[in-house]
């Protein structure tokens, strides 16, 4: 068992002194009372870079959305650790009433793509900008480079704790403010899969072991996050939350993505993080 003793450390040295709000959580956090770790791990955004989110709007009977997972991955090579990509599942071309011989949907997948308006496939939005509309996969790599040299306003410090009898993951994400900003933010917190063996149609061409990138599987902290309780330079925050994996997600391949947004009807994302749950090296 790994030991979380430099982890509590390093989170009390740099968030010392913070409280932790008390908001509403999703009804499916669990205890962890009691829990010894398997699995621990900790990373903390750079103070020089700001991390860009894109979300792909994809689906298995979209013949085109292969396309945009390609061009996801050209993206991934030119600005590697500075890219977190993050497809999700929804609408018509990933329900399996229309044939789909997988359901990869989620609650929350659903709602962003409905909210978003997203009407053409594959569609994505980098990291919310223009209030989270909705591009074709021609225009990603413009709006990553209108934003990639921008100083970060807030850092954010992720951890994951893993148990594996009892397949419970413990998130806990330290933010502080870097520079003071006005609005209302919430912290979101995401559970992608890596690497899922699965259907997919690609240019009309059947193709029973495609493999799908970056999946969003679940909204740990609910579809729109959890409140910030303030955004003044030097203010810091910590939250935390538990919950049970299914069975079917691989915990190697499984990823915690966190993010700070500004909330509706702005959403952009200003800073994130990403980490796995479990070392895989």
């Amino acid at each position: 068992m790994r030991k979380l003793l430099s982890i509590l450390l390093l989170g009390g040295i740099v968030f010392i002194g913070c409280d932790k709000i008390d908001d509403p959580t999703p009804n499916d956090i669990v205890s962890t009372d009691g829990i010894e770790w398997d699995d621990s791990l900790y990373i903390e955004s750079s103070a020089t870079m700001r991390k860009i989110v894109l979300e792909e709007f994809t689906g298995q009977l979209c013949t085109y959305c292969p396309g945009g997972a390609r061009e996801i991955e050209r993206l991934d090579s030119i600005y590697t650790d500075q890219l977190i990509p993050v497809s999700i599942h929804a609408g018509g071309f990933a329900n399996p009433a229309n044939g789909a011989p997988d359901d990869f949907r989620t609650t929350a997948g659903d709602l962003y793509n409905s909210t978003f308006g997203i009407t053409q496939f594959p569609a994505g939005v980098v990291s919310r900008l223009n209030n989270g509309a909705p591009t074709g996969l021609s225009q990603w790599d413009i709006d990553i480079l209108s934003i990639k040299n921008d100083v970060p306003k807030v850092s954010i410090g992720l951890s994951t704790l893993y148990d594996d009898s009892t397949k419970t993951l413990k998130t806990i994400v330290n933010t502080e403010w870097l520079s003071s900003e006005t609005g209302t933010y919430n912290i979101q917190i995401y559970l992608v899969q890596d690497s899922i063996v699965a259907y997919q149609l690609d240019n009309n061409v059947n193709i029973p072991n495609y493999m799908h990138r970056h999946m969003l599987r679940k909204a740990i902290n609910s579809t729109w996050g959890t409140p910030l309780p303030s955004s003044n330079t030097g203010d810091t925050d910590s939250q935390d939350f538990a919950i049970t994996m299914d069975p079917t997600w691989e915990k190697d391949q499984c990823i915690v993505v966190a993010y700070v947004y500004q909330v509706a009807p702005n959403y952009e994302i200003l800073q994130a993080e990403e980490i796995h749950i479990v070392d895989t090296h």
